[in-house]
């Protein structure tokens, strides 16, 4: 392995190559370089030795605004969102077991805070980057990964590169066999809370209920696809828009982009005295661990967020440590339709 690495010496090695000559974490590595821990000796003459055999340049000199080597770029979308902590802990667990650290961005929906993050990323070393983040423009992702030939893995969206790896949740057909459990309770009159319509994700969501609808000649009409922030607001503002509809065109079921806009959802149901699912059917689809518990429980597509994340950082490891080359395509993560309370049979009207 050593000779393997020495003849790499003069293709601009890694810190995580360094790591695994010297036989220590990419942090032990980080903490030599910049000194910034207490490391024995020993070790250190190892790290030197194998920063000397391989021909290692440090990529940066320590600044104020240095981003430490071993590190992980972790892109997310919103961390108030709760759907996003289930994936950190993931990338963070498998990230430390490796010796990562984990740098986490959270870009609040804001598209100026996104390249903020972006160009930040572009201007410092970080040993790899894990993006959760739907709404970052695919061109913006792929010249980050292109500019400093870092090693790039998405979570929940398809690059649609053959060098990108991408963990993915089939959504379309996520929502496919939400509208089909409701067509099968009868229902005829589903809307669709689709969050940003600018989003891929809430396009192949909305394709999936549409091509079950369409097998049964049904259609998704505008009117029953308000767009809103996809949040617990937007999913309030959006089901009230549906509520000033003519009573006999009013949906009798309603799909929500995710959980959160579902819970909006069943708060404005709420307050314009209707009942769930006696009047009106709700489902979701992230699988949140509170969908279980709010009034009534959340009919819901649970989503792997943990393993997503965990494998992400598994697969950028791989990458990391030469274990397998830039490595693109999707791994297709099953999801569950989970039913409870808030889904029931069509009412008669």
């Amino acid at each position: 392995m050593k000779e393997a690495l020495k003849k790499a010496a003069v293709s601009s090695p890694k810190l995580v190559d360094v790591a695994q000559y010297a036989g220590v974490s990419p942090a032990t590595v980080s903490r030599v370089l910049n000194n910034t821990a207490p490391v024995h000796e020993s070790t250190r003459e190892r790290v030197r030795a194998a920063i000397a055999a391989l021909g290692y340049q440090h990529p940066l000199s320590m600044s104020d605004t240095r981003i430490a080597d071993g590190t992980i770029a972790l892109l997310i979308t919103d961390i108030l969102n709760p759907f996003f902590p289930e994936i950190v802990r993931g990338v963070e667990d498998e990230a430390e077991s490796g010796g990562f650290m984990l740098l986490l961005c959270n870009t609040s929906e804001d598209p100026l805070r996104e390249k903020k993050a972006l160009q930040a990323l572009s201007e410092r070393h970080v040993d790899g980057i894990i993006a959760c983040a739907s709404r970052i423009p695919t061109e913006d992702l792929i010249a980050l990964h292109e500019r400093n030939n870092t090693p790039l893995v998405v979570i929940n969206r398809r690059l649609h590169r053959p060098d990108i790896p991408c963990i993915v949740v089939d959504l379309e057909d996520a929502t496919y066999r939400s509208a089909q459990h409701l067509l099968n309770l009868n229902h005829t009159r589903l809307a669709y809370l689709s969050g940003l319509e600018s989003s891929e994700s809430s396009r192949a969501r909305r394709h999936g209920i549409e091509t079950a609808l369409a097998e049964v000649g049904l259609t998704l009409p505008p009117e029953m696809c308000p767009s809103s922030f996809p949040s617990i607001e937007g999913g309030f503002q959006a089901v009230s828009a549906l509520l000033t509809l003519p009573e006999d065109r009013r949906p009798t079921a309603i799909i929500a982009y995710n959980d959160i806009m579902a819970f909006g959802a069943l708060h404005a149901l709420r307050t314009h005295g209707l009942h769930v699912p006696d009047d009106i059917s709700v489902v979701g689809c992230d699988g949140l661990l509170m969908a279980a518990h709010c009034n009534p429980p959340l009919t819901t597509i649970d989503q792997p967020k943990y393993t997503m994340g965990r494998l992400a950082m598994q697969t950028l490891r791989q990458i990391l440590n030469n274990q397998q080359s830039l490595m693109g395509g999707y791994t297709l993560m099953e999801s569950h339709l989970i039913i409870r309370e808030s889904s029931g049979p069509c009412p008669h009207k």
